[in-house]
């Protein structure tokens, strides 16, 4: 993944809780900013949140299971509520909104 979609970008994690469940079984909670290629900081749109599933194989503790999803604050996820309770013309709309956004903030920035 690393020598092609994210080239050059990097991962910062954060271990949030683990418990163990037993000798040999545990969950794990952690969080992971990712920074793009050519950015400072990590982007917070592409914060994401794993929860693992680890056991002792072989005196070795290694990944049995992963759940990983994007974070969101409830302010962005009650916008994309929003935008799906929309009809798909006016989702159309705000889609191409966005899109000419970005392209006049990518125009003057270059």
């Amino acid at each position: 993944m690393f020598e092609t979609v994210v080239i050059g970008s990097r991962l910062e994690g954060e271990v949030k809780f683990m418990h163990l469940l037993g000798p040999a079984l545990a969950v794990m909670h952690s969080v992971v900013r990712v920074t793009l290629h050519g950015q400072t900081e990590p982007s917070p749109s592409r914060d994401s949140m794993q929860f693992i599933v680890v056991g002792k194989h072989s005196g070795e503790w290694r990944g049995d299971g992963l759940m990983n999803a994007r974070r969101l604050t409830m302010d962005r996820q009650l916008f994309l509520d929003d935008l799906d309770s929309l009809p798909a013309e006016a989702q159309r709309r705000v889609s191409d909104l966005i899109a000419s956004l970005k392209k006049a903030s990518t125009d003057r920035g270059s």
